[in-house]
Protein backbone atom coordinates (compact mmCIF):
# COMPACT_ATOMS: atom_id res chain seq x y z
CA UNK A 1 0.00 0.00 0.00
CA UNK A 2 1.46 3.32 -1.10
CA UNK A 3 1.33 6.21 1.30
CA UNK A 4 0.50 9.59 -0.24
CA UNK A 5 2.01 12.54 1.52
CA UNK A 6 0.01 15.79 1.57
CA UNK A 7 1.78 18.60 -0.22
CA UNK A 8 0.23 22.05 0.36
CA UNK A 9 2.19 23.52 -2.57
CA UNK A 10 0.42 21.13 -4.95
CA UNK A 11 -2.91 22.56 -3.72
CA UNK A 12 -1.62 26.12 -4.22
CA UNK A 13 -0.45 25.36 -7.77
CA UNK A 14 -3.84 23.86 -8.66
CA UNK A 15 -5.54 27.01 -7.35
CA UNK A 16 -3.08 29.22 -9.21
CA UNK A 17 -3.74 27.39 -12.49
CA UNK A 18 -7.48 28.00 -12.06
CA UNK A 19 -6.83 31.70 -11.53
CA UNK A 20 -4.55 31.78 -14.59
CA UNK A 21 -7.43 30.64 -16.76
CA UNK A 22 -9.81 33.15 -15.22
CA UNK A 23 -7.46 36.08 -15.73
CA UNK A 24 -6.24 34.70 -19.09
CA UNK A 25 -2.59 35.19 -18.21
CA UNK A 26 0.24 33.32 -16.58
CA UNK A 27 0.32 34.59 -13.01
CA UNK A 28 3.25 32.40 -12.02
CA UNK A 29 5.66 34.75 -13.79
CA UNK A 30 5.73 38.53 -13.34
CA UNK A 31 3.60 40.58 -15.72
CA UNK A 32 2.11 37.65 -17.59
CA UNK A 33 5.45 36.18 -18.61
CA UNK A 34 6.18 38.78 -21.29
CA UNK A 35 7.22 41.82 -19.30
CA UNK A 36 3.78 43.45 -19.47
CA UNK A 37 0.25 42.48 -18.44
CA UNK A 38 -1.79 41.25 -21.37
CA UNK A 39 -5.19 41.88 -19.83
CA UNK A 40 -6.68 43.58 -16.82
CA UNK A 41 -9.89 43.89 -14.90
CA UNK A 42 -10.78 47.46 -13.95
CA UNK A 43 -12.54 47.95 -10.65
CA UNK A 44 -16.21 48.85 -10.88
CA UNK A 45 -18.96 49.76 -8.45
CA UNK A 46 -22.66 49.15 -9.15
CA UNK A 47 -25.29 51.02 -7.19
CA UNK A 48 -29.04 51.40 -7.38
CA UNK A 49 -30.75 54.75 -6.94
CA UNK A 50 -34.48 55.45 -6.92
CA UNK A 51 -34.53 56.03 -10.68
CA UNK A 52 -31.47 54.26 -12.14
CA UNK A 53 -28.70 51.71 -11.87
CA UNK A 54 -25.28 53.38 -11.92
CA UNK A 55 -21.98 51.71 -12.79
CA UNK A 56 -18.75 53.54 -11.99
CA UNK A 57 -15.53 52.19 -13.47
CA UNK A 58 -11.98 53.26 -12.65
CA UNK A 59 -10.28 53.65 -16.04
CA UNK A 60 -7.27 55.91 -15.37
CA UNK A 61 -5.04 56.84 -18.26
CA UNK A 62 -7.58 55.96 -20.94
CA UNK A 63 -9.08 58.13 -23.65
CA UNK A 64 -12.73 58.21 -24.70
CA UNK A 65 -11.75 56.72 -28.05
CA UNK A 66 -10.52 53.56 -26.29
CA UNK A 67 -13.74 52.99 -24.29
CA UNK A 68 -16.79 51.21 -25.70
CA UNK A 69 -20.21 50.97 -24.01
CA UNK A 70 -22.97 48.90 -25.63
CA UNK A 71 -26.39 47.63 -24.66
CA UNK A 72 -27.65 44.47 -26.34
CA UNK A 73 -30.91 42.83 -25.24
CA UNK A 74 -30.66 42.83 -21.44
CA UNK A 75 -26.87 43.09 -21.24
CA UNK A 76 -24.55 46.04 -20.77
CA UNK A 77 -21.03 45.63 -22.19
CA UNK A 78 -18.17 47.88 -21.10
CA UNK A 79 -14.91 47.24 -22.90
CA UNK A 80 -11.78 49.02 -23.93
CA UNK A 81 -8.04 49.00 -24.13
CA UNK A 82 -5.47 50.91 -22.14
CA UNK A 83 -2.44 51.59 -24.29
CA UNK A 84 1.04 51.06 -22.93
CA UNK A 85 3.20 54.15 -22.66
CA UNK A 86 6.11 54.34 -25.05
CA UNK A 87 9.38 54.09 -23.14
CA UNK A 88 12.92 54.50 -24.32
CA UNK A 89 15.11 51.41 -24.53
CA UNK A 90 17.32 52.89 -21.81
CA UNK A 91 14.47 52.75 -19.26
CA UNK A 92 15.02 50.05 -16.65
CA UNK A 93 12.16 49.32 -14.29
CA UNK A 94 12.84 48.27 -10.73
CA UNK A 95 9.13 47.77 -10.03
CA UNK A 96 6.18 47.45 -12.42
CA UNK A 97 2.54 47.27 -11.28
CA UNK A 98 0.38 49.17 -13.77
CA UNK A 99 -1.52 47.01 -16.21
CA UNK A 100 -2.26 47.54 -19.88
CA UNK A 101 -4.25 45.78 -22.52
CA UNK A 102 -7.86 44.98 -23.26
CA UNK A 103 -10.75 44.39 -20.88
CA UNK A 104 -14.44 43.59 -21.12
CA UNK A 105 -17.07 43.53 -18.41
CA UNK A 106 -20.66 42.38 -18.90
CA UNK A 107 -23.63 43.20 -16.68
CA UNK A 108 -27.05 41.58 -16.95
CA UNK A 109 -29.70 44.28 -16.66
CA UNK A 110 -33.07 43.85 -14.98
CA UNK A 111 -36.09 43.78 -17.27
CA UNK A 112 -37.53 47.06 -16.00
CA UNK A 113 -34.94 49.47 -17.46
CA UNK A 114 -35.05 52.00 -20.27
CA UNK A 115 -32.17 50.93 -22.53
CA UNK A 116 -32.91 53.78 -24.94
CA UNK A 117 -31.91 56.35 -22.29
CA UNK A 118 -28.59 54.87 -21.11
CA UNK A 119 -25.93 57.56 -20.60
CA UNK A 120 -22.15 57.27 -20.24
CA UNK A 121 -19.78 59.99 -19.02
CA UNK A 122 -16.00 59.85 -18.61
CA UNK A 123 -14.54 62.43 -16.22
CA UNK A 124 -11.12 62.37 -14.51
CA UNK A 125 -10.49 58.69 -15.23
CA UNK A 126 -13.88 57.47 -14.03
CA UNK A 127 -16.52 56.13 -16.42
CA UNK A 128 -20.08 56.54 -15.10
CA UNK A 129 -22.83 54.64 -16.89
CA UNK A 130 -26.40 55.40 -15.86
CA UNK A 131 -29.14 52.93 -16.80
CA UNK A 132 -32.53 54.52 -16.01
CA UNK A 133 -35.30 52.39 -14.59
CA UNK A 134 -38.55 52.31 -16.51
CA UNK A 135 -41.32 54.47 -15.08
CA UNK A 136 -43.15 51.37 -13.83
CA UNK A 137 -40.10 50.18 -11.86
CA UNK A 138 -39.38 53.48 -10.11
CA UNK A 139 -40.39 53.74 -6.49
CA UNK A 140 -43.42 55.88 -5.95
CA UNK A 141 -43.90 57.70 -2.67
CA UNK A 142 -47.40 57.51 -1.27
CA UNK A 143 -48.48 60.40 0.92
CA UNK A 144 -49.90 59.28 4.25
CA UNK A 145 -52.91 61.27 5.37
CA UNK A 146 -54.17 61.69 8.86
CA UNK A 147 -57.68 60.60 9.72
Amino acid sequence: MAMVKWNPWREFEALNQGLDQWFNRDMSTPNGGNGRHVSWVPQMDVKETDDAYVIEADLPGMTIENIDVQVESNRLFISGERQEEQNSQNDRYTHFERTYGQFQRTFTLPEAVNVEAVEAKYINGVLTVSVPKSVEAQAKRIAVQSA
